[in-house]
């Protein structure tokens, strides 16, 4: 059951339109360029769910528009759906990044939901070159699968492909993602 709570409208704090939340260090993936230095070994951090749903909370008051949850895998934190539920419930928009290595069939109702889109990083059209970027054997075609499934649903999809690797094959990754029906897709470059 969702409790609705009404949050006075305003104009975002200092001009502060969106969050990304660090719910996680833990992540199913070891992807060579990691920024927040994700694993399998990491850990879920030191706030604990009742920091976070402060947070959440917080930013809505402070008319806040977006909270992003990020991790590591936000969708590996054992509350990332509570935490998006709050945050819809307070009229915010709720983006989850996640690597779309794994969805479990009861998330896509959530996915589903007005005021909710995906992002995720793709690297490649290559199987192999994507997986050894990730270091997880099977990567491309779970995340594939994944963006493909998601999209069919009418699920916004934010994609950033990551040029990491000399001569990647970044051009034909745009063009698989647009195939696919992606039409919002960034690239970044990360020096190796």
């Amino acid at each position: 059951m969702s409790v609705l709570i009404e949050v006075p409208t305003r104009e975002p704090a200092a001009g502060i339109a969106s969050l990304e939340l660090e719910i996680t260090g833990k992540c199913q993936l070891s992807c060579t360029h990691c920024l927040s230095e994700s694993s399998p070994q990491a850990t879920h951090g030191e706030m604990a769910p009742a920091d976070w749903r402060t947070v959440i909370t917080d930013a809505a008051a402070l008319g806040i528009r977006t909270v992003q949850l990020i991790g590591g895998e936000p969708t590996v934190h054992p509350h990332w759906r509570e935490f998006a539920e709050l945050a819809l419930s307070l009229g915010l928009h709720v983006e989850v990044y996640s690597n779309l290595y794994k969805v479990h069939d009861d998330w896509w109702d959530l996915f589903t939901r007005d005021g909710v889109t995906l992002g995720t990083s793709y690297y490649s059209d290559d199987p192999a070159e994507h997986d050894r970027i990730t270091q997880r054997k099977g990567s491309y075609t779970r995340t594939r699968c994944n963006i493909r499934e998601a999209v069919n649903r009418g699920i916004t999809v934010r994609a950033g492909i990551v040029d990491i690797l000399p001569g990647q094959r970044v051009a034909e990754a745009r063009a698989e993602l647009e195939s696919m029906g992606v039409r919002h897709i960034n690239t970044d470059r990360c020096a190796p």
